[in-house]
């Protein structure tokens, strides 16, 4: 038992200073990073205050450049006693024919599996592109993958590009 002879009780003693010094130490770091921290709430929210209140909220004016001629840009308004058929115009969607989707497209391959995919180059794109059967490629969508070929719809037409 240390404590019990005079130089048990001494060193209990120098224990007991040297554990309140390190505590001192310790209790001295941990406020100065408090002190630093603070600083930089205080920074921050002083930044965050000055933005708030120095932006000006403006919108930028647009400006449209219209020509001297604005019956060239604006439809004119129709009156009722135009011809009905003018009205009635309707633009249809213009038709391509087989050849020509066909002369764009080429079939690189077919990759068999679980679920088949063509590879299938676009000559006017310059793009080639890996498609499962639902795939679509401009207009035309893939019906069905075979070994050999491939069945697209356009427009309800069937083609067919083979290797």
């Amino acid at each position: 038992m240390a404590g019990a002879t005079p130089e048990g009780k001494l060193l209990d003693i120098i224990k007991q200073g040297q554990g309140k010094l390190k505590l001192k130490k310790e209790l001295k770091v941990f406020t100065k990073i408090n002190i630093i921290l603070a600083g930089l709430m205080i920074i921050i929210l002083a930044v965050f205050l000055i933005d708030v209140f120095t932006i000006t909220h403006t919108i930028p004016e647009l400006s449209v450049d219209l020509p001297e001629e604005k019956e060239d840009i604006l439809p004119r308004p129709r009156s009722f006693d135009e011809d009905e058929e003018d009205m009635d115009v309707v633009k249809k969607p213009v038709s391509i024919s087989k050849e020509e989707i066909l002369k764009d497209l080429t079939l690189l391959g077919i990759i068999t599996g679980e679920d088949n995919q063509a590879i299938i180059e676009d000559k006017k794109t310059k793009k080639t592109q890996f498609l499962y059967k639902g795939d679509s490629i401009g207009d035309l969508k893939v019906i069905d993958i075979k070994d050999s070929e491939v069945m697209l719809d356009y427009n309800g037409e069937r083609i067919e590009l083979r290797i």
